[in-house]
């Protein structure tokens, strides 16, 4: 329905509608797609503030660390220690100024046990009085070694003290650098960047000169310092008359005089800016594209839809077999071209379409033919099959019998008349070759009977199947120490001696498997009278095979025999083994046709 209704629509409804839909494509991906770039803008700048923040953090602390071995290093000087204990004030001011003169960012306090102060700063940036009442000098007077942040008459410094000590291990005076955290310095700390660096304890801030941010934003950043002293470091925007600017607050240290914090701030309009730049930038450009599409989509219907709908008209046609009305080539060359082509094609097809049919007709014909002969064939060499079986079976019954009836009494009367001999002579040495004739011919008579018993055991004929193949198992496998167990299930079904004889068979070459090759301990064999088949399981626990590998390999025509008589009892083999885990023969005979051929096995 939606396509006939599309269908209808006259060209320029179609454009109109077309055009409306690549807008709100274009916009529905315009909105998503500025707001995931104005997130990366913003992602990149607080990445930015984030690593400059950290690179901050680590110069204040690193600069701490350079102070306090500043400190040590000025302690530890073996050339002041006699000017010390002398009271040189010459000289230790003269020494002071050469440590000055080291540290032109520093200022350089020499504070003895006396209460004694040596500077060589010009203007030094705190009076005597305030150093000797420093937590840190009197820290220093304690043996300790140390550096932070302090407030002092409301600003901020960086200080490190160290001992000095005199040869007695006793310390005589202590050395203290200090430098003040004022807005120059933190002028000099941003250098080329754009940012603004607050630095507060909670009440005292210092600043750096930025000129492009307004005094109301950094009193605000002020005070946001003041609230984020103890959080972690995260970015937040600050606005102002429409301006945005995007800052990071980090603690730094703690210390005697209060918990340190730093602010950066950085000019945040590129991100407000980035949506709206996209936007516009996304909008020209897809209008750009939509027009181009417009008109690619305009010479497309009139040079090339209409003439390919006719012809798609026509492949249906083809497609649904009316190959008698011919193509109309039409539309522009290359669509032309391939109309032709079609139509070539459609003569060719009818043509191959009428060769096949014929060529089907006739090999039908062929197959049926060829099938009834080979069906013919199947049923015969089914019967030769069953006939080589018959008249084998026959064969060994004729030769079991002439062996029993001929053979072995023949050699029965040799045994009694060699014994009858015996009785009668009286050289000892004659009598003994008498013994080992007749043990030999006892040996040959037994030797006799197995082979009359491996060709048609009298049980099978007398007793039946199932006592055959007990008797038979027993026979060949108990002698080897192979514990048979044997079990019957339903009503026995009498079969034609045709299939008696195969089944004995089967079983018979199963056995002789089993002895020559399973190295078994235990064998099953189970009979089961079903009400429409026998069915036969041979289990054993030997070394098993690989079946596959078994019946690609020669010499295993045991497994062929035995499949070959199952299918001409028109019955099934399922074979059961792996190396390691024995084999389990199921062979499924039915009824139908096996318990009423009685002239085929005769």
């Amino acid at each position: 329905m939606p396509i006939t209704f599309w269908r209808r629509l006259s060209t320029p409804v179609k454009q109109l509608i077309i055009v409306l839909i690549l807008v709100i494509l274009l916009f529905a991906f315009l909105i998503p797609f500025s707001m995931m770039v104005t997130r990366r803008v913003q992602a990149c700048l607080d990445s930015e503030l984030y690593h400059q923040g950290l690179a901050l953090r680590s110069w204040f602390t690193d600069e701490l660390y350079y102070l306090r071995e500043e400190a040590r290093l000025l302690a530890e000087s073996e050339s002041i220690e006699d000017l010390i204990a002398s009271h040189d004030d010459k000289q230790l001011r003269r020494l002071m100024g050469l440590y000055q003169n080291a540290h032109e960012a520093d200022a350089i306090y020499l504070i003895t046990n006396s209460n004694e102060i040596y500077t060589s700063a010009l203007s030094p940036p705190l009076d005597p009085e305030t150093v000797r009442e420093l937590a840190l000098v009197e820290m220093g007077f304690h043996g300790q070694v140390f550096a932070e942040m302090l407030t002092v008459e409301n600003r901020i410094w960086l200080m490190s003290v160290a001992p000095h000590r005199s040869n007695d291990s006793a310390i005589d005076a202590v050395f203290l650098i200090i430098r003040e955290v004022d807005s120059g310095f933190l002028e000099r700390l941003v250098g080329s960047l754009n940012e603004v660096i607050v630095l507060t304890d909670g009440n005292v801030v210092v600043q750096s000169h930025a000129g492009y941010v307004p005094e109301q934003v950094l009193n605000s950043l002020t005070q946001t310092v003041r609230g984020r002293v103890d959080e972690h470091l995260q970015p937040y925007t600050v606005r102002f008359n429409g301006m945005s600017y995007r800052a990071l607050t980090l603690p730094l240290m703690s210390s005697h005089t209060g918990t340190y914090a730093i602010a950066l701030v950085k000019n945040a309009e590129i991100v407000a800016n980035t949506m709206w730049v996209t936007l516009r930038g996304g909008a020209i450009f897809g209008f750009i594209g939509i027009i181009i599409a417009l008109l690619l989509v305009q010479f497309h219907v009139v040079e090339i839809f209409r003439p390919l709908r006719a012809l798609v008209k026509s492949t249906q046609r083809i497609a649904a077999g009316q190959l008698d009305e011919p193509l109309e080539p039409t539309g522009v060359a290359e669509v032309y071209e391939l109309a032709t082509n079609f139509e070539i094609m459609r003569a060719r097809l009818k043509e191959l379409l009428d060769r096949e049919r014929s060529l089907s007709e006739n090999l039908e014909v062929e197959i049926l033919e060829k099938s009834v002969a080979l069906e013919e064939m199947c049923r015969s060499r089914e019967q030769l099959m069953a006939q080589l079986i018959s008249t084998q079976e026959e064969e060994r019954r004729r030769i079991s019998r002439e062996l029993h009836d001929e053979t072995s009494q023949e050699l029965a009367n040799i045994i009694v008349r060699l014994g009858t001999l015996a009785r009668m002579v009286e050289d000892d040495e004659v009598l003994e070759k008498l013994q080992e004739l007749r043990t030999e011919a006892v040996r040959a008579l037994e030797g006799v009977n197995r082979i009359v018993m491996n060709l048609r055991p009298g049980f099978l004929d007398e007793y039946g199947l199932v006592p055959a193949v007990q008797w038979y198992a027993n026979a060949r496998l108990e002698p080897q120490g192979v514990q048979v167990k044997m079990k019957v299930t339903g009503a026995p079904r009498e079969l034609s001696p045709y299939a008696q004889a195969s089944i004995y068979r089967m079983v018979q070459e199963a056995i002789n498997n089993i002895y020559q090759h399973a190295q078994a301990k235990n064998v099953s064999i189970r009979f089961d009278w079903l009400p429409d088949a026998l069915r036969i399981e041979i289990q054993d626990d030997g070394r098993g095979f690989d079946l596959d590998e078994a019946l690609k390999t020669e010499g295993h025509y045991g497994l062929l025999g035995i499949q070959e008589r199952v299918t001409l009892l028109n019955g099934t083999l399922k074979i059961q083994s792996s190396p390691g885990h024995g084999t389990h023969l199921i062979i499924h005979i039915p009824y139908i046709l096996n318990t009423a051929r009685n002239n085929d096995s005769n």
